[in-house]
């Protein structure tokens, strides 16, 4: 039974009121300016009844296609002009209804103005019996343009985009040929610009990675194997463990594994005044071996080295807060605490950029 019921809109109440004065409104502005110009006697004469179902469209759903200016102007004009025609040269008026309507439905389809409103002209004008061509411009097109008219200036004064106008546009090639493809297969009429529908669908995708960024914490991406080094331990013992773990970094702790600083390859290099026309590794021996025949106690080499001043993130933080720690500061490697201030893991740039990765993986 539920299929049956159409779900609950997701319009504001703010929404639906505009939509509703905005359509109301247009018909008042219509009748008016017949009083003004054409001193008219009688409503039927001036507002054609099918200009309701298209002030509908023009505010309720200005980005349907169907509701562009050039529907809602072109699509009531030709099928007023089709019904004028086949009620004058077909005399059955039910055989000239059909004709009518199926005219004017195709050649809509034809000039790309779509407007459902505009075939109950088809109905509208045989069964008022109004064959003459001049009804076709006025008051149809008159009706139509002066309905555009009203639509926009309302839309500007109401900071509503106006029909089919987005500020936003998508710049995806690929994006508009997949969503080609789809609706080739659809075949179908559907009721959304195909700017809309691209714009609509990149939207969900950024809403939903983003949901899924919000959902993950830095324990969720850290690594936990994470390798460490005492401000007591030698140089050459944490040459050796990057260079044997292939890390570019190693967190300095105390006793509690509370972290104190941290030591990378650039500390190395800096320290070792490296200079690339000379070997590498004979630049780094060198420099151990005389950072510790230089010291005269057990060394604190790791300690004289190292950065102290070194940002850790807990564990329970947000992933998106990485994003400012790895882009505007030039981080690489940021060593994960827990509650209790321990060391418990490491995330570097290509950890982010994984979580980054696995949550923008949507399945459309």
């Amino acid at each position: 039974m539920k299929r049956f019921i159409p779900e609950a809109s997701k319009v504001s109440l703010l929404e639906r009121l505009r939509s509703a004065l905005g359509a109301s409104f247009s018909i008042l502005f219509i009748y008016l300016v017949g009083l003004l110009f054409h001193q008219i006697d009688h409503l039927s004469l001036w507002v054609v009844a099918s200009i309701g179902a298209s002030a509908f469209l023009i505010f309720v759903v200005p980005s349907s296609p169907m509701a562009h200016p050039f529907a809602v102007i072109f699509g009531n004009f030709i099928s007023a002009l089709i019904a004028i025609t086949c009620i004058r040269y077909i005399e059955i008026p039910i055989l000239s209804i059909v004709i009518s309507v199926a005219l004017s439905v195709v050649l809509m389809f034809y000039l790309r103005c779509l407007h459902p409103p505009a075939a109950s002209l088809c109905l509208l004008i045989p069964i008022a019996g109004m064959d003459q061509y001049q009804f076709s411009l006025l008051p149809v097109l008159t009706n139509s343009i002066l309905l555009v008219i009203f639509a926009t200036t309302f839309n500007r004064f109401t900071k509503k985009s106006s029909p089919q106008s987005l500020n936003n546009k998508i710049d995806s090639q690929l994006l508009e040929l997949q969503i080609n493809e789809v609706l080739d297969r659809y075949n179908e009429v559907i009721d959304i610009n195909k700017d809309d529908l691209a714009q609509l669908i990149s939207q969900v995708e950024h809403r939903a990675y983003q949901k899924r960024l919000e959902a993950m914490k830095c324990k969720d991406i850290m690594s936990r194997d994470v390798f460490s080094i005492e401000m007591h331990s030698t140089l050459e013992e944490a040459w050796m463990i990057l260079r044997n773990q292939h890390i570019k970094a190693l967190p300095v702790v105390d006793k509690g594994r509370r972290v104190l600083g941290i030591i990378t390859l650039e500390d190395f290099i800096q320290s070792a005044s490296v200079d690339f026309h000379q070997a590498f590794g004979q630049r780094i021996r060198g420099f151990l071996r005389g950072t510790i025949s230089s010291l005269s106690s057990p060394p604190n080499a790791v300690g004289q080295v190292m950065t102290k001043r070194v940002r850790v993130i807990s564990e329970d933080r947000n992933v998106l807060d990485l994003a400012e720690i790895f882009c505007g500061n030039g981080h690489h490697h940021i060593p994960v605490i827990n509650s209790n201030q321990v060391l418990v893991g490491m995330i570097t740039q290509s950890d982010f950029v994984k979580a980054i990765d696995v949550s923008i993986s949507i399945k459309l």
